[in-house]
């Protein structure tokens, strides 16, 4: 990891900061208002074990922007303004105001980076480019023009420049309240904050204001895509086949007992929250934005529930230095779980992404220790027949027996249940 105040590394489940003796951050670290922030679950606790030696847990799992919905890149931005004020009393302000500071502890956000504080000096904030970048003009975009933030972090590492926000809004950014932040200018530095003062207490508050109201009025709402309803329009099952579906799923749950569960294809996270009520931690993952949005503003306060918006067919691979710096999902997920939720998934990866069905078996070892429910298809299913006639394939290449066949290099079965009135079956595997 990268950092200016000092060096970081990991030592099993934790991060070890070695800060240089001239760095600024050490005096905020030692003050009332970082025990504060701690206390309050915004800052991760940490504690020095030497004299320039900062010690912090790891979390056990981290999501990244490139991973986001609307609704965490709002909740990030919020804690990163709701830091940034608190810390006025004691004289300091942030340095970095990078959504990549940012982690979830499920869906609450924490600000990780404890060598990113330093003494007010100057009546500019130099962060504010970066704010605007990272959390301002990303929310606006994706307001504006539907580009959302796993989107544009996917190719935009440190946020969306001015100029590209000025040329993907149009003249539909003066239509809000964020155009003075895209004002094309022959300054070649970082946007900066400035106000006629020299009281830079009163310049981040009066920052702070503008931009709350700015985040207020881009907060996310409702989703509103199709696979954001897709479990009160449904037709493919009757509230019978849904009720038994969901009461094997739970039984199977009990029984085993994970510790983490990975919910792949999870939509609005029907079965996140059932895994989640169970006592699991929860790596909920879908492709659908607005499908996550739905989750994470349902489950707003959870602490287990780990929503991702991520395209299976075709996942983001490692980011920053070396691509290390920031690790693939498939690097996060590798024996993650307990437990495996594959359900209504893999006719999706087979047939719409033209995933061989022993790739999709192999993803399934790859990811968990142990368990895997994985909902089958008979190949005379409505929508097996309706993707193979879309994509022009067979319906007999994605039959039950080569589905197991594909399962069985990795996994036996424990048990199986037909969900009645469908022609779906529930398997419960366990790894070889």
């Amino acid at each position: 990891m990268r950092d200016p105040e000092g060096t970081i590394e990991f030592q099993g489940q934790t991060v070890i900061r070695r800060i240089h003796p001239t760095a600024t951050a050490k005096q905020f670290l030692l003050s009332k208002a970082a025990a504060t922030l701690v206390e309050a679950g915004r800052l991760i606790p940490f504690e020095f074990t030497a004299p320039e030696t900062v010690e912090s847990p790891k979390l056990p799992f981290v999501s990244y922007p490139f991973e986001w919905c609307d609704a965490q890149l709002y909740l990030a931005a919020q804690l990163t303004l709701d830091i940034s004020r608190e810390i006025l009393g004691a004289g300091h302000e942030l340095k970095d105001a990078s959504a990549w500071n940012v982690i979830f502890q499920g869906n609450q956000p924490m600000f990780c980076d404890h060598l990113s504080f330093q003494p007010i000096v100057t009546p500019q904030w130099w962060a504010f480019g970066q704010f605007t970048r990272h959390f301002l003009l990303p929310l606006a975009v994706s307001q504006q023009r539907g580009l959302k933030p796993h989107q544009s972090y996917s190719t935009y590492r440190d946020g969306i420049p001015p100029d590209v926000a000025r040329t993907l809004l149009g003249f539909k950014r003066y239509m809000t309240r964020y155009w003075p932040l895209m004002v094309a200018s022959n300054n070649k530095s970082q946007p900066r904050a400035q106000v006629p003062t020299k009281d830079g207490k009163h310049l981040h508050g009066s920052l702070y204001g503008f931009c709350q109201s700015m985040l207020n009025g881009g907060k996310p709402n409702q989703a509103r895509s199709h696979w954001a309803d897709y479990t009160d329009t449904r037709h493919h099952y009757t509230d019978e086949a849904s009720t038994a579906k969901f009461q094997k799923v739970g039984e199977w749950l009990e029984n085993t007992a994970p510790a983490w569960v990975v919910d792949l294809g999870c939509n609005t996270g029907e079965f996140t929250v059932l895994s989640a009520g169970t006592g699991a931690d929860v790596i909920a993952v879908d492709l659908d934005h607005d499908a996550i949005q739905k989750l994470v503003l349902s489950q707003s306060h959870a602490t287990n529930i780990h929503p991702l918006v991520t395209n299976l067919g075709d996942m983001v691979g490692g980011r920053g230095w070396c691509g290390d710096e920031f690790p693939s999902l498939m690097t996060r997920l590798h024996q993650r779980a307990d437990m495996l939720l594959m359900l209504a998934l893999i006719h999706h990866l087979a047939i719409s992404e033209g995933i061989h069905m022993g790739k999709i078996a192999q993803m399934a070892e790859h990811i968990t220790r142990e368990f895997l429910i994985v909902e089958l298809l008979d190949e005379t299913d409505p929508m097996v027949l309706h993707l193979c006639s879309q994509r022009k394939r067979e319906p007999k290449e994605f039959s039950v027996a080569v589905q197991m066949a594909a399962f069985g290099q990795y996994f036996s079965t424990v048990a199986s249940y037909s969900v009645p009135n469908t022609l779906r079956t529930l398997c419960l595997l366990k790894k070889l």
